[in-house]
């Protein structure tokens, strides 16, 4: 099966053992790998020995690591002692974007209060994410910036105006259709967040869920209710060639805490990943096989 972009999954939505992730990789022919924390730490609290290990284990299994998934910016952004740690983590983390060899930074737009609107709260992130661009620049790493239900940027529409006041080549977007099933203001994930987001797309995240009133109920990729079929097919026609990454974000025989979706890292968020991994994945497939299947010759 001939796909217009690539495949990847986060590693540790399957463990947070790198090998179990690799083996994973393989065994699904995915070509890349998303790292968000290993050995159940964060990319930051690691070791540099053990990052070149890490890094080496991926380059010997032939797989690439695309991106890496941080925590940057999930602070407040009233508290300058929070933001100024923050920059200190993306500094570390560029560091090790550049060690192994990822052009993409995953980030956020601080964590939201319920009693300062995101109108209120725009100016200020605009000037923070702009303070980082040279830092992004002199790394050549692009910072993309996703949407989330806990922070301010809660959808596509939101993500799209902060990058755009931005200004720069160096902070993106990062589409993920599955946390639209969470925003507060109801974004349907494709194809509004979709055409919000598209000038300034880089990057994709695939998961998927069930909204039920005010229950969401995450499912494997192309179970629930996020329109993954048109999304797919919308792709392939404008040709986006990046990276589409699954990140499961349910488990089988448990549920994430709400905690757990927040700060998504450590030996507790990964139990039970790798079968829901592997179930997300088989599900992925089922419908990549039904859309880009190849035609049989003549």
């Amino acid at each position: 099966m001939k796909l217009p972009f690539q495949l990847g999954i986060m590693t540790d939505e399957v463990s947070q053992h790198i090998e179990d992730a690799i083996r994973m990789a393989h065994e699904f022919g995915l070509t890349a790998l998303e790292l968000r924390s290993v050995d159940g730490l964060q990319l930051h609290q690691l070791e540099p020995q053990r990052l070149e290990q890490i890094g080496e284990q991926i380059r010997k299994a032939g797989l690439a690591v695309c991106a890496l998934s941080t925590p940057v910016f999930k602070c407040e952004l009233d508290d300058p002692e929070e933001v100024k740690r923050s920059k200190e983590i993306l500094l570390q983390d560029l560091r090790i974007a550049n060690l192994l060899g990822a052009g993409i930074l995953r980030g956020f737009s601080f964590w939201a209060k319920a009693d300062v609107p995101f109108a209120d709260a725009f100016p200020r992130i605009v000037r923070e994410l702009q303070s980082i661009a040279p830092l992004l620049e002199e790394a050549k790493v692009v910072f993309t910036l996703e949407f989330d239900p806990a922070v301010y940027a809660t959808n596509g529409a939101k993500v799209a105006r902060i990058v755009e006041a931005v200004g720069s080549p160096w902070i993106r977007a990062l589409y993920d259709p599955g946390n639209d099933m969470w925003d507060p203001d109801g974004e349907v994930p494709y194809p509004d967040g979709y055409e919000h987001l598209k000038p300034y797309m880089c990057h994709i995240h695939l998961k998927d869920a069930v909204r039920s009133g005010e229950e969401v109920e995450a499912v494997a990729v192309g179970t629930g209710q996020v329109d993954y079929r048109r999304l797919f097919a919308r792709l392939a026609e404008d040709r986006y060639a990046g990276y589409c990454i699954v990140e499961t974000h349910y488990r089988l025989r448990s549920k994430l805490t709400e905690e757990q979706l927040k700060r998504p890292s450590g030996h507790l968020f990964s139990e039970g990943g790798e079968e829901a991994s592997r179930q997300c994945l088989q599900s992925l497939f089922g419908l990549l096989g039904e859309l880009f299947h190849e035609k049989p010759q003549q």
